[in-house]
């Protein structure tokens, strides 16, 4: 099918908890702020257990949990509040919706044969590989280093994926950037 769903949402797929890194698929900005909590102090933030939505147009801000804006976000419960921001954007908001496409999905696809997969192995069965066109990525790649189009072992590496497959093209992109 030619569709692409969030890591987050292929992970409701297949049963999986989510994390961080789904969250940038699509709030990347809020994933970046998140795990600069997780790295780093977060006692003068001031912040506390809320998070801003949208709600018609609007923004709002939520309690996570009964009392959250009474409770403040300390080193010793920031990785309970960055779990409860993740699960709050990427499951309670859109419950309904991934509840209603799930009793679809599972008419299909019983939720038991899904869970032995990863939601990359799932996304490529139900999307397939993508084309790559490795010109488009030989003309926009940038080098550091010393390194350029003309160096022999760069000149090598595109003789190389020239030979390459669909699928192998996919592997590597997703080897070198993470995405596919």
């Amino acid at each position: 099918m030619d569709v692409n769903f969030t890591k987050s949402f292929l992970k409701h797929i297949i049963g999986k908890e989510t994390a961080i890194s789904d969250l940038e698929d699509f709030d990347a900005d809020l994933a970046k702020n998140l795990q600069w909590m997780l790295d780093n102090d977060v006692e003068d933030l001031c912040a506390t257990f809320t998070y801003e939505t949208e709600v018609f147009d609007d923004r709002i801000t939520q309690e996570l949990h009964e009392g959250g804006f009474d409770t403040d976000v300390t080193e010793d419960n920031k990785k309970d509040y960055i779990k409860k921001v993740c699960e709050a954007k990427m499951t309670k908001e859109i419950e309904r919706p991934i509840q209603a496409f799930l009793k679809g999905f599972q008419t299909i696809l019983p939720k038991d044969c899904l869970s032995h997969l990863s939601s990359s192995e799932l996304e490529l069965i139900i999307s397939g590989t993508p084309e790559i066109d490795l010109e488009d990525m030989k003309r926009y790649a940038t080098y550091e280093g010393g390194y350029s189009l003309s160096t022999n072992i760069i000149k090598w590496l595109w003789e190389v994926l020239a030979e390459f497959n669909r699928e192998e093209l996919g592997a590597f992109l997703y080897f070198v950037s993470g995405i596919h």
